[in-house]
Parts: C-alpha cells; structure tokens; sequence
C-alpha cells in the first residue's frame, strides 16, 4: 500500500469514529496530495459529502485534472463517477469493491477511466 492510500484510509477512519460512514479518498498529482475528503454525509446531513467528492472539492478548481491519481477506499458510486467523468480524472486507485458497482465501473470504463482494484483488506474492515 502507498501513502496516498494510507490517507484515504486514515479519512474513512475518522469518519467512522465521528459516527459517518466509513469512506475515504485523496486526490494527488506529481507524488503530493492536494486534496482529501472523507465521507460526511451523515455529519452534515448532507447526500453530496461523498469521500471523492470531498477531496475533489478540497483541491478547488484545477486548470486541469488530467495529471491527477484518485485513491478511494471504496468503489465510486454513479455520482461520484460522473464528477470523475466531468473532470476527466484519469486514473482511480480503489482499495474494495463489490459486485454491485457494475454501473459505475461501466461508466467510467466507458469514458476511459483507468480503474485500479487493489481489493486491500484494511479497506473491506472499514466497512464491516
């Protein structure tokens, strides 16, 4: 495991210890993290505050995304995929994944989204 996916992991850990749900995700660029986001919906009532969302919105606008790595602790979901569409984040580190995400991996697939499974068992325990 690399330090950005450490990262993601310590977010979705601390959002499980507030009480949220267990998700967590950086944004990195050139070996820096210039965002990081963890799953706050349930702390601010709010159904957008998705990890990679978050982390996306931490980095503010970039002139181009096109140079970024996405590491989530989760499989998007559809709406997080299609923020990743939008800004054309090339590659997504996923540490867990389940049979269900089929709509969201055909998705980005579909738009040319290199997606990566490591399927880490620190990722699967967060969520049990």
């Amino acid at each position: 495991m690399d330090k950005f996916m450490s990262i993601a992991i310590e977010e979705a850990s601390a959002t499980k210890a507030e009480g949220g749900s267990p998700f967590g995700a950086v944004l990195a660029r050139g070996g820096e993290v210039i965002g990081r986001g963890r799953n706050l919906m349930i702390q601010n009532s709010d159904p957008l505050s998705h990890g990679e969302m978050e982390a996306i919105k931490a980095a503010g606008l970039q002139e181009s995304y096109a140079d970024t790595v996405l590491y989530t602790t989760a499989f998007p979901c559809l709406m997080c995929a299609g923020a990743i569409v939008r800004y054309q984040i090339p590659r997504v580190i996923i540490g867990a994944s389940w049979e269900h995400n089929g709509p969201s991996r055909d998705f980005m697939s579909a738009h040319g989204i290199e997606l990566i499974e490591w399927r880490l068992a620190e990722c699967y325990q967060l969520v049990e």
